[in-house]
């Protein structure tokens, strides 16, 4: 409030609800873009913190996940439907019902824009086509709810990460598995893709931080966490991973050998999404505490 007249100014803004996802522009570290349980969509800038644009849909349930499809801001809710918003205006553009029954845990855009993939809470995977919006494929092998899926560069193959313990590779265009990775113990809460598009890392209900290869059935190295991890992430560099969890602590590990490099600390609520720039300069983490942290990472 300003003392001389008593008007309100406005310095900054946030979200008032636990944030549920981050995600940056495939080729842009100018801005970034976060969803909350309290119905909003925001789009920052990285230079100052500002809101550039927000979107708010009310009676939707939660937004559980977000990416980019060139200017607009894709998002998976909890009552099962799609929505997009315009990525200058924050106006929503359009909703697509009865996606996923009991929810949409998952969703990931293509590289090449033209389509875009979900994950349900009841285990199935599903293609959309953006444009048209129409379902082009349904891949139903997990038996759980689907917490992540991950797209290869090839744009033809993908995969979803779910708590029923299994991460598969799909083949897209054959709509079928081609690979299957399975967990001892606890559901996948989180997983990203190498650069080589062979090496998977995961993090799960099981407190480790996993190493796979395709390749093969079994983890290629395991690392224990202090307490279940809800996200991780993987540098442009592929030098750095990031974990984060239930313990509100960012832990930053070297992919090679995964030595533990560092701690970030300042979150006051579980850890639910970690996102490098694609500059690898910066990372965000957000989380039920409704914050949004910006770490600067210099090498």
């Amino acid at each position: 409030m300003r003392l001389s007249d008593m008007k309100h100014v406005k310095i900054s803004e946030a979200h008032h609800g636990a944030i549920t996802a981050v995600t940056f522009p495939k080729e842009s570290s100018d801005r970034f873009a976060t969803c909350s349980t309290d119905g909003t969509v925001v789009m920052w800038d990285l230079s100052d913190y500002s809101v550039l644009c927000k979107g708010h849909h009310r009676d939707g349930g939660t937004p559980t996940s977000i990416d980019f499809a060139l200017e607009c801001l894709v998002t998976g809710w909890s009552d099962g439907k799609v929505r997009c918003f315009d990525g200058e205006t924050g106006q929503l553009l359009w909703e697509l019902a009865d996606v996923h029954k009991g929810g949409v845990s998952a969703l990931c855009v293509s590289h090449n824009q033209r389509f875009f993939m979900t994950g349900g809470v009841e285990g199935s995977v599903r293609i959309w086509d953006i444009k048209s919006r129409e379902l082009v494929s349904n891949m139903k092998e997990h038996l759980d709810a689907v917490t992540c899926i991950k797209i290869f560069d090839d744009d033809a193959h993908a995969l979803s990460g779910s708590k029923d313990r299994n991460i598969i590779c799909w083949d897209l265009r054959h709509e079928k598995r081609v690979a299957s990775l399975r967990q001892r113990m606890g559901g996948v809460n989180s997983l990203a893709l190498y650069l080589d598009q062979v090496q998977v890392i995961s993090v799960g209900q099981d407190r480790r931080l996993t190493f796979w290869d395709l390749r093969e059935s079994e983890p290629v190295h395991a690392v224990s966490l202090a307490s279940e991890a809800l996200a991780c992430a993987l540098s442009y560099s592929g030098n750095f991973v990031a974990t984060g969890g239930k313990d509100q602590v960012i832990r930053l590990w070297s992919f090679d050998g995964a030595r533990h490099l560092v701690d970030g600390m300042g979150h006051s609520g579980a850890i639910n999404s970690i996102v490098f720039s694609p500059d690898d300069r910066q990372m965000v983490s957000v989380g039920d505490d409704g914050c949004i942290f910006v770490w600067n990472i210099y090498t």
